[in-house]
């Protein structure tokens, strides 16, 4: 089937069908855009005081109970269930959040929540 007026004609039965290698172009920029936010977010300078959270919990009193007791405060949730941004004063907090089960914990790469003059939580 084709149009003559402007040149378009339809796919035909035994035509190629699209495949992955069209697609791969998009998805591969897609990946590299993606690595690169990703590498420019933890590569920003840490907050002081803030921490990136990541942990088993499935519940998000769970996560809080367990940043209460390593001497902490969820500022905020992040997408997905078990990641939050904790707040703490506490020098040992990053070793008591791994003792309540939390799987990694690094510094926040952005301010969130109320921060006092020197930077902590307040």
């Amino acid at each position: 089937m084709s149009d003559d007026r402007n040149g378009w004609r339809a796919a035909a039965v035994g035509d190629a069908k699209a495949g992955w290698t069209d697609v791969a172009p998009a998805v591969v920029l897609l990946l590299a855009g993606l690595m690169g936010l990703a590498v420019a977010t933890l590569m920003a300078t840490p907050v002081h005081g803030q921490f990136l959270v990541l942990s088993p919990k499935d519940s998000a009193t769970q996560l809080i109970t367990a940043v209460y007791q390593a001497g902490g405060g969820v500022v905020g949730f992040g997408g997905l269930p078990g990641i939050a941004i904790a707040a703490s004063d506490n020098p040992d907090f990053e070793h008591a959040i791994l003792a309540h089960g939390a799987w990694v914990v690094m510094p926040s790469p952005r301010v969130l929540g109320c921060m006092s003059e020197n930077g902590g939580a307040s």
